[in-house]
């Protein structure tokens, strides 16, 4: 039986792409599935946005190739809008496609009651994460309102214990310093790389951010 994966991260947390992936590799090699192909939504995806791009290449592919199986990690990685999750169910069910979860196995949509269940399922889900990202974002405005940091700590600063201010981060700080030195003598993103070790992008950011630096080097 050919299978294909699908995975998805909406936000930075303990599972990554990587392990999703190794997830289905692993869980189509006991189960016997020979797997065709990872579609791959990346990092930050919401799963409230049906037009995702790999999302949607799944489901062309899908409609047009040869394939037995479906797996992800857990069904929430599809979707997290009750109706597109049920949708996509339904139209597995009149593919003939097998739908697979490495946390709990087949999911055999075929049954009524499997079917029912996993709309319930759908349900709570969808609840549940609206229900948290309004939390958070009321959170964010809070701390915007005591004019707490936002986001993710740049390179070599973290938050500090409160998890209010940034502070420097040893371990993190000297590539910072010598980011900004090299760029100082010039040399380009590329040669910053080679030498440091840090990508070009994130070499880029610490350029930009330089002056909100100046107080931590």
């Amino acid at each position: 039986m050919k299978a294909v994966g699908y995975t998805r991260l909406s936000q930075e947390s303990d599972t990554s792409i990587e392990s999703q992936k190794e997830d289905i590799r692993s869980y189509c090699s006991s189960e016997g599935l020979e797997l065709d192909n990872i579609f791959d939504e990346g990092e930050k995806e919401s799963g409230f946005d049906d037009e995702r791009t790999q999302y949607q290449a799944l489901k062309d592919y899908l409609d047009f190739s040869d394939v037995d199986a479906v797996v992800v990690r857990d069904l929430s990685r599809l979707s997290r809008d009750r109706k597109e999750r049920v949708r996509l169910l339904l139209e597995l069910d009149d593919f003939g496609i097998e739908l697979h979860s490495v946390e709990r196995g087949e999911v055999d949509i075929s049954e009524p009651w499997t079917l029912t269940i996993e709309t319930i399922k759908a349900t709570s889900d969808d609840v549940e994460k609206r229900k948290e990202i309004e939390r958070s974002k009321k959170e964010i405005e809070k701390r915007k309102e005591k004019g707490f940091y936002q986001g993710r700590p740049p390179l070599g600063l973290q938050m500090d214990d409160a998890g209010q201010e940034l502070v420097v981060d040893e371990n993190e700080i000297d590539q910072v310093r010598e980011v900004l030195s090299l760029r100082s003598q010039g040399l380009s993103y590329p040669d910053i790389e080679e030498r440091t070790g840090v990508p070009k992008a994130t070499a880029y950011r610490v350029q930009k951010r330089r002056e909100q630096y100046q107080e931590f080097v």
